[in-house]
């Protein structure tokens, strides 16, 4: 079989999917990008560790349009999967010449984002809220070029799905899926330490980038609110941006900088609990880290991973931006430290699920069975509930 895969950028939690599908389908795969970088997650200290094995090749600036259309023509027999299709205009035109020619077409989509904070920054709040109201649209727009013309929709999270079911999309064509990135944590055991000296008490860890989006008020009021209970939990919060914004006493809330790239695994590992209080995270990859590492995780309701940690009881979920639900989720675990042991069994669990060899599989056996008939008996997830 010969797959075509097109991406805005490839990282990591994308390419060990793609990687692990050519392995187990035996698959001749060729990915096209637009860049080979993101800008602003190299300024966050991501690194692309992946692809050792993909053929990846650059969609040039000038004369993109005629490229595309020639590697589209000279792949007309192959499977195309378009990841992120609506992130580029490019990649839109992309997408649609492909539907045009007829050829077989999958998206690899998360769902887009119902609320206005920015995605990799606080900046342009005004744009950013003009784009939460103009989505819904748009994706309405996109339904009706492409419900009866591709092949499915790998629709990472329950939101996603929701999302391509209210466009018109054949339920027999959705399938769930999430993000996937192999287990490491013993690659840096030697360097992950823990700042936080308290032998006692509960002892949880935030990673991420420090804006909106990703909740870390919502958490840090919590934790201050559970010791003026006289309820000992500790914070340590590793991640990249403006940490002045966030009052760090460095005793029961601290701000650890950052964890070096590829090893938050090892870090995660030795907390008690991870914990993701997204306003919105259309999947989350730390979830994945944490559980790999056998640590149970604490999410807001809005954070795609969630499906995850519910299916396998490997934590717990929140209602979002509800500082109160964050309390009583957290004070249950305080006043039931058994509960941890039996989430850590089942995060180890939880793990094995999210391997990319499985992801792989599983997309391997979606494509090779047509599951752009609407007979099709689509593979059991592995992962959620859709």
């Amino acid at each position: 079989m010969n797959i075509v895969s097109w991406h805005p950028v490839l990282t990591d939690h994308q390419s060990y999917t793609l990687e692990a599908l050519q392995r187990v389908g035996n698959c001749s795969l060729t990915v096209y990008v637009s860049n080979t970088e993101h800008a602003v997650r190299q300024a966050q200290g991501w690194v692309n560790l992946h692809a050792s094995s993909l053929l990846l090749k650059q969609i040039p600036q000038k004369g993109w349009l005629r490229y595309v259309f020639l590697n589209l023509r000279t792949h007309q027999n192959a499977v195309h999967l378009f990841g992120s299709p609506f992130e580029q205009p490019k990649l839109i035109v992309t997408l649609l010449l492909a539907i045009v020619m007829g050829l077989r077409v999958f998206l690899i989509s998360e769902p887009y984002s119902p609320i206005s904070a920015g995605y990799q920054d606080d900046k342009r709040q005004r744009i950013n809220c003009f784009k939460t109201k103009l989505r819904p649209f748009l994706y309405h727009f996109y339904g009706a070029m492409l419900r009866r013309r591709i092949a499915g929709v790998f629709a990472i999270s329950r939101l996603a799905v929701s999302q391509y079911r209210s466009i018109g999309i054949s339920v027999n064509k959705i399938i769930p899926f999430g993000y996937f990135v192999p287990n490491s944590e013993q690659q840096c055991s030697a360097v992950a330490t823990v700042p936080t000296s308290s032998d006692f008490g509960l002892k949880l860890i935030f990673v991420g980038t420090l804006i909106s989006r990703k909740g870390l008020d919502i958490l840090i009021e919590a934790v201050r609110n559970l010791n003026k209970m006289n309820l000992t939990v500790f914070l340590d919060v590793y991640g990249s941006g403006d940490s002045s914004q966030f009052f760090f006493d460095q005793s029961i809330v601290s701000y650890c900088g950052k964890i070096p790239f590829g090893c938050a695994q090892a870090f995660i590992g030795k907390y008690d609990l991870l914990v993701l209080p997204s306003r919105y995270d259309g999947w989350g990859v730390v979830v994945n880290e944490a559980l790999m590492a056998g640590t149970p995780v604490i999410c807001s309701n809005r954070v795609g991973a969630a499906a995850v940690v519910e299916k396998w009881k490997c934590g717990a979920t929140f209602s979002s931006e509800n500082v109160s639900s964050l309390e009583d989720t957290l004070k249950e675990i305080v006043f039931s430290p058994s509960l941890i042991k039996k989430m850590r069994h089942a995060a180890r669990s939880a793990a094995t699920s999210l391997e990319p060899d499985v992801a792989g599989r599983y997309m391997f056996d979606v494509i090779s069975g047509g599951a752009n008939n609407a007979t099709q008996i689509q593979p059991s997830c592995p992962w959620y509930e859709g």
